[in-house]
């Protein structure tokens, strides 16, 4: 009988030390199984300021059109690295339209440009200037260059269509989509030639005693 109690008590530690045992195993395994999560964490959250020889760098232009040109795109170039963010602004001042962002590794150099692309810059449409017919630089939206006035054009003379669309086309961002499309297709053109063509149409029209629009 105290053989079998000994034997019962010695199995019953063995169970213990084995209970033991895996939970220490556990804990001690465990434990990494966290730690990289937490490192890549902390790499995500890193700044890739200041510049280091393994930072993408990308330099864009935005123009006034909204258009947004990729000047760089690459590694770091050697008179960048070791510049911390005080450093890039001074380099890239936002009194001359830079902004400085973190993206990742990328470092995103954007400068505001005060013009238009140079595609957009071929562009011209029609609008209301002291109301005659204008003709302004760049596409719809834009008014901030006018070209030229076309004095023998009052706009109450035109086609009474052509006048309901050039005055849309002066609130032209608050129109709807479907409304833009249609004053781009009939005011907004890709050359100075283009527009030109359409005015000696409207010049035409007048000339014959017709009431000088476009065909709507």
């Amino acid at each position: 009988m105290l053989k079998r109690c000994f034997y019962a008590f010695a199995g019953l530690l063995i169970m213990l030390g084995v209970a033991i045992s895996v939970y220490l195993g556990m804990s001690l395994l465990g434990e990494p199984s966290i730690k990289p999560g937490l490192a890549i964490l902390r790499a995500g959250d890193r700044s890739v300021l200041p510049v280091k020889s393994d930072t993408f760098v990308q330099e864009e232009k935005e123009y006034l059109c909204g258009d947004v040109q990729i000047v760089f795109l690459g590694r770091a170039p050697r008179e960048l690295i070791g510049l911390d963010r005080a450093e890039l602004a001074r380099r890239y001042p936002a009194g001359q339209g830079w902004s400085i962002k973190e993206q990742g590794r990328m470092l995103i150099l954007r400068q505001r440009v005060q013009d238009l692309c140079p595609e957009h810059k071929n562009y011209r449409h029609l609008g209301i200037h002291e109301g005659y017919l204008a003709v302004y630089e760049g596409p719809l939206g834009y008014n901030g260059k006018l070209l030229r006035v076309e004095k023998h054009m009052p706009v109450d003379q035109l086609h009474p269509d052509l006048q309901l669309k050039l005055h849309k086309a002066g609130d032209f961002n608050h129109q709807d989509p479907e409304t833009q499309a249609i004053l781009r297709a009939e005011l907004e053109f890709p050359s100075e030639q283009a527009v030109n063509a359409m005015l000696e149409n409207l010049d035409e029209a007048a000339e014959s005693g017709g009431n000088p629009g476009l065909d709507f």
